[in-house]
């Protein structure tokens, strides 16, 4: 069992690091960036699906949905189980649009840990994994309300 500090302590850095990261991207580019990457991942996704995946509001789905396909990095085609669906499936645009953008995302990850042994980063990876792991199983469990 960790103690309270150091439980604080991990939660600030680990909220500081985001800010830093957040700071160095733009917002549209990190939306698109995620629900390109799941769609590519989890493959061809109706709309409520990909809201699900990605635990967010469908409405707001919807409108990045609209954007990615007018850029050409979407294509949604009819759903033949349900015709009032769509499926929606990222174009080779889009892949080649996300395979740049995890390209400049892995460069500015090995800068930030240029300092670092390889030893190091690989430990730090295990621990991230383990750390999303122990999350996501306290999301299946009801958390407390905010007062």
């Amino acid at each position: 069992m960790i103690a309270g500090e150091t439980a604080t302590g991990v939660i600030e850095a680990f909220r500081s690091v985001m800010r830093v990261g957040r700071a160095l991207k733009q917002e549209d580019r990190q939306s698109a960036a995620a629900l390109l990457g799941f769609l590519d991942g989890a493959g061809e996704q109706r709309l409520g699906q990909l809201a699900c995946g990605l635990a967010v509001d469908p409405s707001v789905v919807s409108r990045q949905v609209a954007a990615l396909t007018r850029a050409g990095l979407v294509s949604r085609r009819p759903d033949p189980e349900d015709g009032r669906a769509g499926l929606l499936t990222v174009t080779e645009q889009g892949a080649h649009w996300l395979a740049v953008h995890r390209r400049k995302q892995a460069e500015r990850l090995v800068a930030a840990l240029a300092g670092w042994s390889e030893d190091d980063a690989t430990h730090l990876l295990t621990l991230l994994r383990r750390l999303e792991d122990d999350v996501r199983h306290l999301t299946t469990k009801e958390s407390p309300r905010v007062p």
